[in-house]
């Protein structure tokens, strides 16, 4: 899962047991109960919950609610900004900092969407591909089925021409009764 989704399914698959197991965690006293209980209990998950889990996380989509984090956090930096005494030119480098700090995660986002229109490319291209063969292995099949088919109705119909042929033949090589 880390290959497929990075280290964010980490953080996901810590959301996903604690969520999951929340009631529990919430009937402890204190931090080192709770600590011993996430020690103790989560590793030994039975296979159902593991299941479970891994479906959650799969699920799980947190980088929207991570990026309306992220802007929260910068609303609530700028309100610090606009409430702090700073010059006109500290705001004004802070204003492009931040600025910055956008543009670079645009271009980043763009980079990804990039790739990943590149990689839906790939896969379609790679479906189509897929159909064909199997369209052409239906074909295949179909034409050797047909051969198959044809092969039976040949030996059947060698098999009643060999009893056919052995019928006459083994009346001439039987022998005759001692007694006539």
């Amino acid at each position: 899962m880390i290959f497929l989704q990075g280290s964010e399914v980490i953080f996901k698959v810590a959301l996903s047991l604690l969520g999951s197991h929340k009631p529990l965690i919430l009937q402890h006293e204190n931090l080192e109960t709770i600590v011993d209980f996430i020690k103790n209990t989560l590793p030994n998950l039975g296979l159902v919950q593991m299941e479970k889990t891994i479906n959650q996380v799969f699920e799980m989509d947190i980088s929207k609610q991570l990026q309306a984090y992220e802007v929260e956090y910068h609303v609530l930096q700028e309100e610090l900004i606009d409430s702090s005494p700073l010059s006109d030119n500290q705001r004004m480098d802070k204003l492009e900092k931040t600025n910055s700090s956008l543009r670079k995660q645009n271009l980043d986002l763009l980079e990804q969407l990039q790739v990943a229109n590149s990689r839906i490319q790939s896969l379609e291209a790679t479906v189509e591909k897929l159909l064909t063969n199997e369209s052409k292995l239906k074909q295949a099949a179909l034409a050797l089925e047909l051969e198959r088919s044809a092969l039976l109705q040949t030996v059947e119909e060698l098999q009643r021409r060999t009893a056919e042929l052995s019928g006459p033949l083994l009346g001439l090589t039987q022998p005759k009764p001692a007694g006539d």
